[in-house]
């Protein structure tokens, strides 16, 4: 990392740790809680850098081949130590323009420890391998998910977890994962297999549309130039590799219920990399997709856009409907 980088990595720690926060065991994971009516959640779990030396690294056989009671299948079991560097910067920076665009401070949850020691977007046997500290930053993290969570379907009803990757596939797009397969892509999506099964629910368009249609995310970061699967114009994976979202999305979206929804964004080093520049960005498409598909239809967080802001954001709506109408169908 550069000298720059790392200044500007400790400057930005620095402005975010004087905010009042909660801390997990050992400083390994931290919560910093939103505004109270942010109906948004950012996660960062692989771009922490601490390693302590009593937390024994992963290895990638099933608990050191040491714990007979291990419930994972070795054919099941794939372990990554490798750090999405620059993500939980990008979560930050995401954070403060989403505050400044919309008014409203998202919840944010880190994990300060390096993948190494846990990942804490796997299982629990995975994550941890029955380290005893490893074991307790994970059940932090996820205790802190469910206290934003909490939060956000008493304030505002629904909701959306942003969960923030690093890949570095060689097609060098953002994957936006939905907890749905690269065979469910490439075939006929089903909104119910979804992390965004609430979303669809509640939607005029039909799931095709906000899955990677002109409704969708993918669309959106697509005008602002960045190359993005699925969306109109990369709709499916084909046979390249695509990472189709985590533990923390399959467990924390609305798969299985409930009103929060969640999507993983895997972003290539390029961009994560220029995180000052382009979070700016990402914030802006960020900001669009919240206020048109969750705040615009949600009585309850209407209060956080001003008047102006509301008109804006009509004309906007109206704006992807015509586009729609016209061309998709």
């Amino acid at each position: 990392m550069k000298k720059e980088s790392i200044r500007e990595t400790l400057r930005l720690l620095r402005k975010l740790q004087a905010e009042p926060h909660e801390t997990g065991y050992g400083g390994y994971t931290e919560y910093y809680p939103g505004s109270e009516d942010s109906c948004i959640i950012l996660t960062a779990p692989h771009g922490g850098n601490i390693k302590p030396d009593m937390i024994a690294d992963r290895r990638k056989t099933c608990c050191n081949n040491t714990v007979p009671t291990c419930s994972v299948s070795r054919s099941k079991y794939s372990v990554s130590v490798v750090r999405d560097t620059y993500t939980l910067e990008m979560a930050v920076t995401l954070r403060h323009e989403l505050d400044v665009m919309l008014g409203e401070r998202p919840h944010l949850v880190l994990c300060n420890l390096n993948r190494r020691k846990v990942d804490v977007n796997r299982e629990l046997d995975n994550a941890a391998q029955h380290n005893p500290l490893a074991e307790q930053a994970w059940h932090d993290y996820h205790m802190f998910i469910e206290h934003a969570r909490s939060c956000v379907r008493r304030n505002c009803g629904t909701g959306v977890i942003f969960d923030i990757h690093g890949q570095s596939h060689p097609e060098k797009m953002i994957e936006l994962g939905y907890a749905l397969s690269s065979e469910q892509l490439n075939s006929t999506s089903r909104p119910e297999h979804s992390s965004i099964r609430s979303l669809n629910n509640r939607s005029r368009h039909n799931f095709d549309n906000i899955l990677r249609g002109p409704q969708s995310l993918g669309a959106r970061l697509s005008l602002e130039g960045f190359e993005t699967i699925p969306s109109p114009c990369h709709r499916a994976p084909g046979t390249a590799k695509y990472y189709s979202g985590g533990y923390t999305i399959q467990q924390w979206g609305s798969t299985a219920g409930g009103t929060i929804d969640a999507i993983q964004l895997e972003l290539p080093f390029h961009i994560r990399e220029n995180y000052k520049r382009d979070g700016v960005v990402i914030a802006s498409v960020l900001a669009d997709y919240i206020t048109d598909l969750y705040i615009l239809n949600n009585n309850n967080c209407m209060n956080t856009l001003s008047g102006l802001q509301a008109n804006r954001k009509c004309i906007s709506t109206f704006f992807w409907d015509l586009i729609e109408r016209i061309f998709y169908v």
